[in-house]
């Protein structure tokens, strides 16, 4: 009963301390610290009473009383009298205190990398576009690589829809244990958050995204005992005293009197007084951390790292889990995508693979096919959408943490969001900018001359223009073309605007011609990257005018890798493969190469995965362009029809 009383008791003092902490806050007294907390020490005057000190240090009168309970009116002079600090503040409220210590910064910023867009970037962030634009004047006319956006100039946080608070730049001498532990999160939940992110690669200056404050923090109620301080006594030294001795009559540890009374030196000194403490053990109800151990190594965090990332070194080529979900299954896509798929398997079967493969029915209710997911329960994905990745899909991915290919929409951009989606296909600003980039850089002395009707649609030709010096771009028409002359030792880059085949025939007709009329100049055209399909019918006169076109794809059907797919496919299904653009069983086959060998490498680490080799129509690279963000093949071709009669498939990154 005692006990109990006690623990109310305690309670109500440290209710009341708190509200009249701003009171206390003022006193200039000696203090003293018991069990480790802090006390104000003052030692009573002659006329001294509990209630006057009360009043003059705006303490509560019964506070004081509870913890001095033998210091009656009027007080013995050089009685010390003991309160409370303000510091000691309601369990709760350092709670709170500690919720709200994000580590974020005011000011957000985000330098544009080549492929970057407004609109992504606002995905990446989850800022509305129009909040970026008014912070960025100017940037609804495009922004170029290398220049700073911001992104927050306030305190205000981001990105609530994907339940992340905000974002934080790595300081040098930060470890993910202590932005975890100031943030009141844990190594595990900032993983999750940020998948590109591990203890090899968290280093100063990267962009991470934050977790609510209380994340992953795992809390056990419990009750424990505690030693409270419940009173402090005066005791009178008697003659014969010694610390021993009080330590014997008052039932109180020799060290806990000592460390309460250190003015009273080496012994106590005959008829002084000294404080004794009384301590009482208590069970109290509490609410306890359980923290991770493995946090405080790095041995422990690759461990946890392994458990976000679902690390299975049971993954092997021998039991990869593979789901083809189409959307069409009747469509002749979907048909060539699961041939080429399975033309894939019958390689890797020739190296011991055993691979699990489902087909499903991607046109069904949502519930039909989550069932199915769930049953199935794949280590990867295929979608073979065009029309955009439903949101259901999304959520499937993110919250089973299973890699989900998109393999033909171009246009998708959930991969800036989505941890766990694959962009296949480069997305168009990143393809238009890289192919930019790169004719820039190999063709800096030449003279640029865009050819045809300006059309405000090509953003490749905008691209273009943006990176080549101002002073060495023309401009003609196609009977301009056929009228011009050129300096006969000049470098000169023809970009071509026309997209139907017969201008198209008409101007590498027209080039073709000023090439032999010039034959000691350096003449390259570049194409649209539809010119790519009339690489066969067209193929002579591509030579001629030394044309190379844009494209994500090229499959040449006369390489060795084409020669070994196409090996595998008539086997199976004992015909060609049909032709598209792209040619769909050879993404299909690709995909199988790529993604199936690397996942039993990396044991379902995206992060480990490779560059890709073997592939017939496309080579895959992965990277994710933010530490929270899915992953992007990069890879794009300036394919060359050589004036040699070759064709040369040169990857631009």
């Amino acid at each position: 009963m005692i006990k109990r009383l006690f623990r109310l008791t305690s309670i109500a003092l440290v209710s009341a301390m708190v509200a009249f902490a701003s009171h206390a806050a003022s006193v200039n007294l000696p203090k003293v610290e018991i069990l480790g907390k802090n006390y104000y020490v003052y030692q009573a005057k002659k006329g001294d009473s509990l209630f006057g000190i009360s009043r003059q240090f705006g303490w509560d009168y019964t506070m004081l009383q509870n913890l001095n309970p033998k210091a009656t009116s009027p007080l013995t002079k050089g009685t010390k009298v003991y309160y409370p600090t303000p510091e000691i503040l309601d369990a709760s409220e350092m709670e709170d205190d500690i919720t709200n210590n994000s580590l974020s910064s005011p000011v957000l910023e985000h330098k544009v990398k080549r492929g970057d867009t407004l609109y992504a970037i606002s995905r990446m962030y989850g800022v509305p576009v129009d909040k970026l634009a008014e912070l960025n004047p100017g940037s609804r006319d495009g922004i170029k690589e290398g220049e700073t956006l911001i992104i927050r100039n306030d305190g205000s946080k981001n990105n609530e829809k994907s339940g992340a608070s905000d974002f934080y730049k790595i300081k040098r001498g930060d470890t993910l244990y202590s932005v975890a532990k100031r943030n009141n999160t844990t190594v595990a939940a900032i993983m999750k958050a940020n998948p590109g992110i591990s203890e090899s690669n968290f280093k100063a200056d990267e962009l991470i995204r934050l977790p609510e404050p209380g994340t992953g923090i795992k809390k056990v109620e419990t009750t424990v005992e505690e030693e409270r301080l419940s009173a402090i006594e005066s005791y009178k030294v008697d003659k014969n005293d010694t610390w021993e001795t009080i330590s014997q009559k008052t039932g109180v540890d020799v060290q806990e009197i000592k460390d309460l009374n250190k003015d009273a030196g080496d012994k106590p000194k005959k008829k002084t007084l000294i404080s004794i403490p009384k301590i009482d053990m208590v069970k109290v109800d509490t609410v306890l951390i359980d923290n991770d151990p493995r946090e405080l190594s790095k041995e422990g965090i690759k461990e946890i790292y392994e458990d976000v990332h679902g690390i299975d070194d049971s993954i092997s080529i021998q039991g990869v889990n593979v789901a083809l979900l189409l959307s069409e299954p009747a469509a002749k896509k979907d048909l060539e995508f699961t041939r080429g798929v399975m033309s894939g398997l019958d390689f890797l079967k020739n190296k011991n693979a055993d691979i699990r493969l489902t087909v499903l029915d991607g046109n069904r209710a949502s519930t039909d096919v989550l069932t199915d997911l769930s049953e199935l329960r794949p280590d990867i994905v295929f979608l073979t959408t065009e029309k955009g990745i439903p949101s259901y899909l999304s959520e499937y991915a993110e919250i089973s943490q299973t890699p989900m290919v998109n393999t033909f929409d171009v246009r998708n951009d959930l991969f800036n969001s989505n941890p766990y989606i694959i962009q296949l296909l480069t997305p168009s600003q990143y393809f238009n900018d890289e192919i930019a980039a790169s004719l820039a850089q190999n063709y800096p002395d030449y003279t640029l001359i865009f050819v045809g009707g300006n059309d405000s649609s090509d953003l490749i030709a905008q691209a273009i223009r943006e990176k080549w010096i101002p002073g060495k771009i023309k401009t003609l028409s196609i009977d301009g073309l056929k009228q011009a002359n050129f300096k006969p030792d000049g470098k000169f880059i023809f970009y071509a605007y026309p997209v139907k085949k017969e201008d198209i025939s008409e101007i590498t007709d027209i080039i073709t011609d000023i090439r032999q009329k010039y034959p000691m100049a350096d003449m390259v055209t570049v194409g649209r990257p539809n010119w790519i399909v009339y690489d066969e019918s067209l193929d002579e006169k591509f030579y001629g005018a030394n044309v190379m076109i844009p494209s994500r794809f090229f499959y040449d059907e006369n390489s060795p890798e084409a020669q070994i797919f196409n090996r595998h496919y008539k086997y199976l299904f004992d015909r060609e493969p049909a032709k598209s653009y792209p040619t769909y069983a050879a993404v299909g086959y690709d995909c199988a190469l790529y993604f199936i060998p690397q996942l039993s490498r990396a044991n379902g680490d995206l992060n480990r995965f490779g560059r890709s080799s073997g592939g017939s129509q496309n080579d895959y690279e992965l990277y994710r362009p933010a530490n929270w963000s899915g992953l992007v093949n990069p890879i794009v071709y300036l394919v060359r029809f050589t004036p040699y009669g070759t064709i040369e498939k040169n990857i631009v990154k």
